[in-house]
């Protein structure tokens, strides 16, 4: 019996929606307990041979949401995706993987192979066509197949590639630095058409041409680039252009990002709620120019600011526009910030929960720093502050009990 066929009359209803079953599924998953984790897929794989129902929500959960790592099984995985989304060998740089890339994009879908024939219909081969044999891969045996047959398996293979091709809504990879990895890239995002949320972090090798396809789709509403340095304002604009969702942009250590580029998101990209353009070099890239158009035009509550060359006017603005929309914010090393700022967002900020302000000496306004910490909310000062601020608490006869946040 095939099992790509079992009748599913005799199954209860709720196991023949493919809604529900897709919810029970997602279940199945093994999420990541943080941002540094991933989840495994182990438990959701013998779903997959179930029926033609359950093989197609299985890999409706399985390609959701890949996330792929610095280490040589993630990188060989990440070029047998990259085949199968494009359903073409882009794994040329890869010598393990260009060698079969149909059959490992055939293995990708969850197409079940073709029937093999049984011994006795099996010619006899001689010992000199015994090598031969073993080496072809079952997508050779296609032309012993009816035509009707390798149609139908055809239409199969398309119609999975198509399910995988709009399942797909996010993708992550984490700390990669081989360069073989940019071509298959830039190819795999041409073909996903449906992404909303691509995490690239610390791949020093990734440059705006990588990532300009998956910006053209207009569909993103997440896009981190944390550490890649290589990023230039040309790719933002283009992502201000096409990506009028974005929710959430990280820019994190993307020195040759500038005021220019974070103004056009400021303008195009209202519902922008999360921004970080930190950094520890090229601080006079981004200023209050481009800080306070944030300010004005998005619905910004978190917002990463450290190291970058801002100064009261521009926090002021903050404070007053976005007051209590505003959750979390970082100024770390923003050395020319005084108590002003801090005293505005005491004033006018009621729902902030996270306030770094480490290295900004100009700031000693304890009271408020008091205030903050009677609100719970988490600072992040250093040791020449910290001193400063239990020394005030004690001469005042109180007791301060800072809480930096979570990193």
């Amino acid at each position: 019996m095939d099992l790509f066929n079992v009748n599913l009359e005799r199954t209860h209803l709720a196991l023949r929606l493919p809604e529900i079953v897709g919810n029970i599924l997602s279940f199945l998953v093994d999420h990541p307990t943080s941002t540094t984790t991933k989840g495994t897929l182990a438990s959701i794989y013998p779903c997959l041979l179930v029926n033609r129902l359950w093989n197609d929500c299985a890999l409706r959960v399985m390609m959701r949401h890949p996330v792929f790592e610095d280490n040589r099984h993630d990188i060989n995985a990440f070029f047998k995706f990259a085949d199968m989304i494009c359903n073409a060998p882009v794994s040329g740089n890869n010598p393990v993987l260009s060698r079969k890339p149909s059959l490992a994009a055939t293995l990708a879908v969850a197409t079940p192979p073709p029937p093999r024939k049984s011994p006795s219909e099996q010619p006899r081969s001689t010992s000199s066509n015994n090598h031969a044999d073993e080496s072809r891969s079952s997508m050779d045996d296609w032309p012993l197949f009816p035509t009707t047959r390798r149609t139908a398996l055809t239409m199969n293979h398309q119609a999975r590639l198509g399910t995988a091709r709009r399942s797909l809504r996010s993708l992550s990879l984490r700390k990669i630095k081989e360069k073989t990895i940019l071509g298959p890239l830039q190819m795999l995002g041409r073909q996903a058409t449906h992404l909303e949320k691509l995490e690239i972090y610390i791949c020093d090798t990734i440059m705006d041409v990588n990532i300009l396809p998956f910006v053209s789709h207009g569909r993103l509403t997440v896009l981190t680039l944390a550490g890649c340095h290589n990023i230039t304002d040309a790719l933002i604009l283009r992502v201000a252009e096409h990506c009028r969702e974005l929710e959430h942009l990280d820019l994190r250590a993307c020195g040759q990002v500038s005021d220019t580029s974070i103004s056009a998101i400021a303008r195009n990209c209202p519902r922008l709620r999360h921004l970080n353009v930190g950094r520890v070099r090229d601080r006079d890239r981004i200023t209050g120019r481009s800080i306070s158009l944030i300010a004005r035009h998005t619905e910004v509550a978190v917002l990463g600011l450290a190291g970058c060359d801002i100064d009261d006017e521009c926090m002021l603005l903050l404070a007053k526009h976005r007051n209590a929309g505003l959750e979390r914010i970082s100024v770390n090393n923003c050395y020319r910030l005084t108590n002003k700022a801090l005293q505005a967002h005491v004033r006018l900020c009621h729902k902030l929960c996270v306030f770094e302000l480490k290295e900004c000496h100009y700031i000693n306004d304890w009271a408020s720093v008091a205030e903050l910490v009677r609100r719970r909310v988490l600072l992040t000062l250093c040791e020449q502050q910290n001193r400063a601020c239990s020394d005030w608490a004690k001469k005042n006869g109180m007791t301060l009990n800072v809480k930096p946040p979570l990193k």
